[in-house]
């Protein structure tokens, strides 16, 4: 069998594995419906996903890349290729990603709040305040918007605002609450 549906059948029997935590041999056989069939993109990103679960962030960024090649509109897929660049530490590349993804997906939180620890990590407190309080905003109960808001906010002098911040996330998870008060210097 080759082809489209030589392809098919190993990116089932890859999902099989997958479901079993067999990653390895999900890999294989993701690798080789792909060399049958470069267009699927979804064996790219399950690829992206796999290589990352097991520990090979270098091969998870080609493959993902590989998938934002083909289907450069795909939100998702751009956050998860910021994302890996953010954990690597290529904080150019994850910021363009994150960009595309939010011009795509406005309403995707996570990205959000990619480039909002991304620029309060650099000391751009202007935009790390604007991108977290969106963050916050879309993903109301995430705490750790909240807190990586209150930080931006205190680290800009915005005290009040910090107060306001650790309040709010305080309603509804006190124990953040409280370590966001312990890194504003409210207690």
């Amino acid at each position: 069998m080759s082809g489209p549906l030589a392809a098919r059948s190993l990116v089932w029997r890859a999902q099989f594995w997958s479901f079993f935590k067999r990653h390895r041999r999900a890999i294989e056989d993701y690798r080789a419906a792909v060399a049958l069939e470069p267009q699927r993109v979804d064996a790219w990103r399950a690829l992206g996903f796999l290589y990352a679960q097991e520990g090979e962030p270098s091969r998870a960024i080609e493959a993902l890349a590989e998938a934002v090649r083909l289907a450069p509109d795909d939100a998702d897929t751009r956050f998860n290729l910021g994302f890996l660049y953010h954990q690597r530490g290529d904080l150019d590349h994850a910021i363009a990603e994150f960009k595309e993804a939010i011009r795509l997906k406005p309403l995707l939180d996570r990205a959000w709040y990619g480039l909002g620890v991304i620029y309060l990590r650099r000391g751009q407190l202007a935009p790390a305040i604007e991108h977290l309080r969106e963050a916050a905003k879309q993903q109301y109960f995430n705490p750790h918007a909240g807190q990586q808001l209150a930080l931006a906010y205190h680290r800009a002098g915005e005290q009040q605002k910090a107060v306001e911040e650790q309040k709010r996330v305080d309603g509804y998870d006190p124990k953040m609450g409280a370590q966001i008060a312990g890194e504003i210097g409210l207690r």
